[in-house]
């Protein structure tokens, strides 16, 4: 019996035509290809049984959100700051949609949400793009859990992936 894994991506910006002047990293000469590229990265690591969460700032455009149902898996999303059509338009692809979710022992949003209310938990977050939260330092704040099309080079990552990387950053 294969076991289903759980994904997670922000900050797709399907059919955002300036998003490929404000992130070099985004494949494409054109939006079409850009949105293509995310799509096939997209279908090549989910399979139609997996669970992914995408942590807002989906579509730019109501004929962009019918590209939400050319990718793989149960797809549940966490509303960004970008993500202005009505509910009733994304549940047409979503499983549900949400403005924030505590699962799997962490806070998902869009936004890093404050240190202060993480309580415990960590955050799984978009909307940085490649940037990170950091300490005051200069050290990656390890609470915080980017999960933007551009730290992930376009590639949902698997909450197994994010749980070794977790592991691997505590003291032995």
């Amino acid at each position: 019996m294969n076991k289903h894994e759980t994904y997670f991506i922000s900050d797709l910006h399907l059919d955002h035509k300036r998003i490929l002047e404000f992130s070099p990293c985004r494949k494409g000469p054109s939006i079409t290809d850009h949105n293509e590229w995310l799509i096939q990265n997209w279908n090549n690591t989910v399979t139609d049984q997996d669970k992914v969460y995408v942590l807002g700032d989906v579509v730019f455009s109501q004929e962009a959100l019918e590209l939400i149902g050319k990718l793989k898996g149960h797809k549940y999303l966490i509303r960004g700051n970008h993500d202005k059509l009505s509910t009733q338009a994304y549940l047409k692809y979503f499983n549900n949609v949400y403005g924030i979710l505590k699962t799997h022992g962490f806070w998902l949003t869009h936004a890093p949400i404050h240190p202060n209310e993480l309580r415990g938990k960590l955050n799984i977050h978009g909307h940085v793009h490649e940037r990170s939260i950091t300490l005051p330092d200069g050290s990656l704040d390890e609470r915080y859990i980017n999960v933007c099309v551009e730290a992930l080079n376009g590639i949902p990552i698997s909450l197994t992936e994010i749980m070794k990387k977790i592991s691997s950053n505590r003291p032995k």
